[in-house]
Parts: C-alpha cells; sequence; structure tokens
C-alpha cells in the first residue's frame, strides 16, 4: 500500500499518510523527549511500506519507541502487530479498547458496519477461518493499557485525552504548550459522511463516519469537549491538518448537528406515523 512522503506538521510531529482516496488514513511519528514515538500506524497492509518509510527517517533498522492507537479499528490500528513484533515495542491503547485487540467482533462494542456488514459475513464463514482471521488481527501480546492518569509513557509533552464515542475508548493525544491535537477519528478533516467527502476527499471539518461509529451523541459530546481544549492545529485521522479557526469550526460541527436533531426527530415521528 501506497504510503506518502513524511511531512513535518508542527515542531517533532510528522504526518504520514498510508493509502490514497477513500481508504487513506494518517499516523504520525512524535518526537518527544528523548525518542519517537508513532500515534496509529494504519492498515494491515500498510505495515511495510510504512515500516521502510520511518527506518528511512530514522535510520536503517531503527523505529519509534512505542505505538499508540487513539483506537481500534484497522484503518488506525491494522499494522499494530507487524510492526510492533518488527521493532519489538509495546502498544499502548485506553483500558476500554483492550477487548478488541484479539480481533474478534464484539456485539457490545459494534457500529452499524459490523451489524450490516462485518458480522453477517463472518458469521458465514466456516469456524476455521473465522479463527484465522480473528488471529491474523490479534495484537493481545503487543498491548497495554494507557495510564488511566492520561500519562503517555516516554512522552512527556503529551497526555491522552478520553474521546469516546466512534470507539468506546477512543483518545485524542493533546500537546498543551503549543496547542497541537491529535484526534484520530473523533474529528476529520473530509467528511466521509457525504459521497463528496468519500469520492473526491474535499476539505471539510466532521465528525466521524456515522456508519462506523459506536455511539453518536457521544461522539459529538466529544467534539465540544475538544474545542474547550483550545487547540490551535488539528491533525486528523483522515483529512488535511486544520490550523485556522479551529475553536470556532469545532464549535460549528457541534452546533450543526444541535440544529438538525428536532428536523430527524420530526421525520422519525411522521414516519412512525404512517405505519
Amino acid at each position: 500500500m501506497q504510503v506518502s512522503k513524511p511531512r513535518e506538521i508542527a515542531s517533532g510531529v510528522v504526518l504520514i499518510t498510508a493509502g490514497t482516496g477513500p481508504m487513506a488514513a494518517n499516523l504520525y511519528l512524535v518526537h518527544s523527549g528523548p525518542a519517537w514515538v508513532m500515534v496509529d500506524c494504519g492498515w494491515a497492509g500498510s505495515a511495510e511500506t510504512v515500516r521502510r518509510a520511518v527506518e528511512t527517517m530514522l535510520g536503517q533498522g531503527s523505529g519509534p519507541a512505542a505505538i499508540f492507537l487513539t483506537h481500534i479499528h484497522p484503518d488506525h490500528s491494522g499494522a499494530a502487530g507487524a510492526l510492533a513484533r518488527s521493532w519489538d515495542i509495546p502498544v499502548y491503547l485506553h483500558q476500554a479498547e483492550l477487548p478488541m485487540a484479539a480481533g474478534r467482533n464484539i456485539p457490545e462494542f459494534s457500529m452499524p458496519l459490523d451489524r450490516w456488514l462485518v458480522a453477517p459475513f463472518l458469521r458465514s464463514l466456516p469456524t476455521r477461518a473465522r479463527r484465522r482471521m480473528e488471529a491474523a488481527g490479534d495484537i493481545t501480546d503487543v498491548v497495554q493499557s494507557l495510564p488511566p492518569s492520561g500519562e503517555v509513557p516516554g512522552t512527556p509533552d503529551w497526555v491522552a485525552v478520553p474521546a469516546p464515542g466512534h470507539t468506546p475508548g477512543h483518545v485524542a493525544f493533546w500537546r498543551s504548550r503549543d496547542g497541537v491535537l491529535l484526534t484520530g477519528d473523533a474529528v476529520v478533516t473530509v467528511n466521509l459522511n457525504s459521497m463528496r467527502g468519500v469520492l473526491l476527499g474535499s476539505p471539510d471539518l466532521s465528525g466521524p463516519p456515522r456508519y462506523t461509529t459506536w455511539n453518536w451523541k457521544t461522539s459529538m459530546e466529544t467534539v465540544s469537549r475538544l474545542a474547550e481544549l483550545g487547540p490551535r492545529l488539528l491533525a486528523p485521522g483522515h483529512g488535511q491538518p486544520l490550523a485556522m479557526g479551529v475553536v470556532p469550526r469545532l464549535r460549528a460541527v457541534t452546533a450543526k448537528e444541535q440544529a438538525q436533531r428536532p428536523a430527524l426527530r420530526r421525520r422519525i415521528a411522521g414516519s412512525a406515523d404512517a405505519i
């Protein structure tokens, strides 16, 4: 899978994009203290090209000291196992994400796409094939839980901020001294809920894609809390970094959602009356 040339977007923060078009996902190399770490890592199929890109930057055979995941979804965590084993490093994630580290579909953590497509597909497979798929996605041998304090081990300038909604244990990574916020899929800068955003990648600050989001209401509450941090640079899991009017644009996302709720409730009520 193609990866972009590493690009520094803030002091000690380097962006790499794995994949192209709708499949593109961002990962970040972050320099803090004496070491580099990686935040998210792309699709499983991007592991080798990501490894080469990182080692071209850090030196042959050199890798980050750790991988930190915003959440477990295949476009952000798929390469975690291969990279962590290759570099012999740990993978950190929020404790609430740990049940998903075994590569199994868990109904209580499911998103619409799981219910519509993934779970029915898995049920249709022979048991042996399903177990092979789960084993391929199992990263329990390399994962550790982030400290409840929000500390990011070995990365003194950063804290992990709870950002649930897209998944139960989604986190963002925040550097307060210059207002850099790595959001994962809590907030993205391409609207993956529109055909224009999916097909053309048109820039548009947005909440996470609904079809892969565990709890939409919680995800909108997270957007509001992230705005309260006062970020000056938003580095998303999808789309380009945003450095202009970040806080008012975050607030506009939640204001738009609140304005749409009455209309949605009316449509639901009308549909019920028509039955």
